[in-house]
């Protein structure tokens, strides 16, 4: 299981070319380095009952992250993301990581919209 808290915001990935369908363990790097992603939030999908909680499934999830991805992009860059000529996307449980690791962690990640690598922080970048 990947243990992310909110302090893991600002943490710098590389997935280089892909990214596969599960992922075990977060290729980071130092954001001074040229890299694809950056971690701008992390948030924890609230089911009432975890112990006993099944999966939602993608779609949910999807939308879920989708909506609080959205939500916390302004705050951490300081523009709009309908103004930003940054992208945002997310990770989300599995099927596996959520029965398997009690994964309930939305991992909301900035990265260029050109598709060209970032080199340090976007944080409060306003672009």
């Amino acid at each position: 299981m990947i243990d992310l808290t909110d302090s893991s915001k600002g943490t710098c990935l590389d997935f280089g070319d892909s990214i596969d369908a599960e992922i075990t363990k977060l290729p980071v790097v130092p954001c001074g380095e040229p890299h694809s992603h950056e971690i701008y939030a992390v948030e924890i999908y609230v089911v009432e009952n975890t112990a006993t909680a099944s999966y939602p499934g993608l779609e949910a999830l999807e939308a879920e992250a989708q909506t609080r991805c959205l939500g916390a992009f302004e705050e951490y860059v300081g523009i709009s993301a309908f103004d930003s000529e940054l992208f945002f996307s997310w990770l989300v449980p599995t099927l596996n990581s959520w029965d398997r690791d009690d994964d309930r962690q939305i991992v909301c990640a900035i990265g260029e919209g050109n598709g060209a690598p970032l080199v340090g922080t976007v944080r409060k970048l306003a672009r």
